[in-house]
């Protein structure tokens, strides 16, 4: 229910507007502030409005919790805190503050009829950004009668830490936006808006999370139409690898050394939060190449925990080709260069995209790599005519190959229309005029349509042509946001109907000096892409699997056992003639694999042949009691097991991109025939002896199966049947890891 001052209700009966709006929430009273647009039009401004507790103390790291409730009426006339973060651009200083989890609403009214809500999403890489009028001053939007959320939500580690724990299973950040589209969908009423029609939009990684947002459990009923602006969750940026490792990383490099993720939590929960940022911008500086970690906090699939949400527990991609997500309207696109600082390289393998399955240096790679120099450059890769085409590489492989997959999916999956634009106006509201002076693009550069949707304080005197596409974009936006299309007639600024998206036709809007409509850009490439997607594509974005290489292909079609996997730092060693050799310790997937016919309560499983392409074994663990009986019916005559206490060792890992001490514990089951004495076999930090029938063997990604086992193996027909078997794999599931 509105609760206005009675002085407020009368002055809006008699047609005018208070200095001093003041409406309730469901927390207290806010009191916001009469603003008028640069063409005069008044609204009302309510700022820095807490939609959740503040994320400090205990709180660090965590999902955030509704706000607390105040008394009296708290003014809500200027911005609340950033969240912490380095600001990239121009003095490279720390700004923010760790208590940041506000909101701001724009609206032309609040009584009369309920406006649609458009809620906006920051990009900035996951890394930083805010919701600061300097950049996006809602004035133009809210001059076309909808209602304007913007949020500030944590990024970097202090918004996508994940150590895989019930305390810290990632995605806070996420999960701050789930918030904030509650605390909209409860509140906004009482601002003038339609909770019942709202659309999400974002920028980047911001678009990326709207995407995100539509995939979740948590935000049903929250969303009725999305809006996604240059990303989507498949890119290969967008998802969170090696929780574990950035992690450890970045305790690393804040002085603590251990590796214990209890003591990573306690010492990273104490760290002061400048420090934390500091640190995080010297492991991943905002500038660097294609093969490095530019983002190493972003979303995750989380681990499921009882009693503890999650934004996600599957990969993205599953959710989007099953057809589970949000079925809205949506409208998505792109700019013309989306990626203008290219890294200076010749090497063009090193543009294939991380999501598939090439290796390096290999004949495919080689070949691969040719295709693309042919695909692309018109001379030679190395000369400065080549900047260009290098740009528009490294747009398709960071940006656009991967839309254009979202969109097919979606298209497969959805009953409603889909909207596809390129923007391509170059005019004097880019960003990039302003952010890569330098580079002098003479097209529409990353995000670019954002500073014809927003005000922000880079703006000087407007063109005419340019007063002209504002019009054009905040029509497009509004009338999609209020009803589901874009163009519901035709007029002056809109003179064409945007088509939708269709199964056999991938129409788009063609936003350039006029609108126009094509089909199938860039169809060339796309489908040089789409075939190698087809034949080389992994999923990546598990916790557990991470660096795991898996085959959409062979995990629909060719896997016979679901798994679940964890992440952890293993080592192996062999004694055979008296000669013992140890492998480098390496993070490793250790999978856990159940037979189909199980009945495992409260445990969710996956088919996943990532085990047998990285040379990784599969691995029962303690939390996967094996039958009594497998051992008497699967175990070989002559292997005789003892269990022996574990013993702890300690060894130096240097991973490919850290070096980290660790300590573990080692466990030991002896073979004394066949000629092989003794194999050695770390587990998860256990400090008890397993069980005789819950036996644990724990690869090294370094050892070669061939190596370690040679003499007398069971005979295969003895053994149970796999894909991609070699008879270490099957020797060790014969101990009990069933498949």
């Amino acid at each position: 229910m509105i609760s206005v001052v009675n002085e407020f209700l009368d002055d809006l009966r008699g047609g005018r507007m208070t200095e001093s709006p003041i409406v309730r929430v469901e927390e207290g009273e806010l009191q916001g502030k009469l603003v008028n647009s640069p063409s005069g039009k008044a609204f009302y401004s309510f700022q820095g409005i807490p939609y959740a507790k503040p994320p400090i103390g205990s709180l660090r790291f965590k999902a955030p919790q509704p706000p607390e409730s105040w008394d009296g009426v708290r003014e809500a006339t200027s911005e609340g805190n950033s969240c912490a973060q380095i600001e990239p651009f121009f003095h490279k200083e720390y700004l923010g503050d760790e208590n940041c989890l506000f909101l701001n609403v724009y609206t032309p009214s609040v009584d009369g009829e309920f406006l649609p809500v458009m809620v906006f999403i920051h990009g900035g890489g996951f890394r930083m950004g805010s919701s600061s009028t300097s950049l996006f001053g809602a004035d133009y939007l809210v001059e076309k009668d909808v209602v304007i959320v913007t949020i500030n939500y944590r990024c970097g580690p202090l918004g996508f830490l994940c150590l895989n724990t019930p305390d810290v299973p990632g995605n806070a950040g996420a999960k701050d936006i789930v918030q904030a589209l509650r605390w909209v969908k409860e509140n906004i009423k009482n601002f003038g808006g339609n909770s019942g029609n709202l659309t999400v939009f974002g920028k980047s990684c911001g678009s990326a999370l709207v995407t995100l947002l539509t995939a979740s459990p948590l935000t049903k009923n929250l969303i009725n139409k999305a809006i996604i602006q240059s990303g989507t969750a498949l890119n290969t940026w967008a998802i969170q690898r090696s929780p574990i490792e950035n992690a450890t990383a970045l305790a690393k490099e804040l002085g603590c050394e251990s590796i214990a993720i209890d003591e990573i939590y306690e010492f990273l929960s104490t760290t002061p939060v400048k420090d934390i940022v500091e640190a995080y911008e010297r492991m991943s500086p905002l500038v660097g190449t294609m093969d490095k970690k530019l983002n190493p906090f972003a979303p995750v699939v989380e681990k499921e925990f009882p009693g503890v949400e999650a934004f996600l527990t599957e990969p993205f991609v599953d959710v989007l080709t099953s057809g589970r997500v949000a079925d809205i309207p949506v409208m998505i696109g792109s700019t013309a260069v989306e990626v203008a600082l290219v890294h200076d390289t010749d090497d063009l393998q090193s543009y294939i995209p991380k999501d598939l399955n090439i290796e390096r240096n290999s004949d495919e790679a080689l070949a691969i790599a040719e295709e693309i120099k042919a695909l692309y450059f018109k001379g030679d890769v190395s000369s400065d005519e080549s900047l260009n085409d290098r740009a528009h590489l490294v747009s398709d492989c960071l940006y656009n190959i991967n839309m254009h997959r979202y969109i097919k999916y979606l298209v497969n999956n959805s009953n409603k229309p889909i909207y596809f634009y390129k923007f391509d106006y170059n005019g004097e509201l880019d960003w990039s005029n302003h952010f890569l002076k330098s580079l002098d693009l003479k097209r529409a550069g990353h995000v670019d349509e954002v500073g014809y949707l927003f005000k922000n304080d880079l703006e000087k005197e407007v063109e005419p042509q340019d007063v002209k596409m504002r019009e054009r974009l905040l029509r497009l936006w509004t009338n999609f946001a209020k009803g589901g299309n874009p163009t519901p007639d035709e007029n002056h600024y809109l003179p064409v109907t945007w088509l939708p998206v269709t199964e056999d036709k991938l129409c788009y809007l063609n936003i350039g000096n006029e609108l126009s409509l094509a089909t199938n850009p860039d169809q060339e490439k796309m489908e040089f892409w789409d075939k190698l997607y087809g034949k080389y594509y992994k999923i990546w974005d598990h916790p557990a699997t991470n660096e795991s290489i898996v085959p959409i292909s062979e995990r629909i079609e060719f896997s016979t056992a679901p798994v679940i996997v964890e992440e952890t730092i293993i080592t192996t060693s062999t004694v055979v003639n008296n000669v013992e050799t140890t492998e480098t310790q390496v993070l490793v997937n250790v999978q856990e694999t159940v037979e189909l016919n199980e009945e495992i309560k409260g445990l969710i499983v996956d088919d996943n042949e990532a085990v047998h392409q990285n040379n990784v074994v599969d691995v029962p663990t303690e939390e996967i009691a094996v039958p009594d009986n497998v051992l008497d019916s699967h175990t070989p005559d002559n292997l005789v097991q003892e269990e022996v206490e574990p013993t702890e060792v300690q060894v130096v890992e240097h991973s490919e991109d850290f070096g980290i001490n660790i300590v573990e514990i080692q466990q030991k089951f002896e073979t004394p025939q066949n000629g092989v004495e003794e194999i050695k076999f770390n587990g998860n930090s256990e400090k008890k002896p397993r069980p005789s029938n819950e036996i644990k063997m724990v690869p090294s990604n370094n050892v070669n199966p061939k190596d370690v086992i040679r003499a007398n193996d069971p005979p295969e027909d003895d053994l149970p049947k796999n894909i991609g078997v070699n008879k270490f794999v099957n020797f060790f599931e014969s101990l009990g890891g069933k498949k």
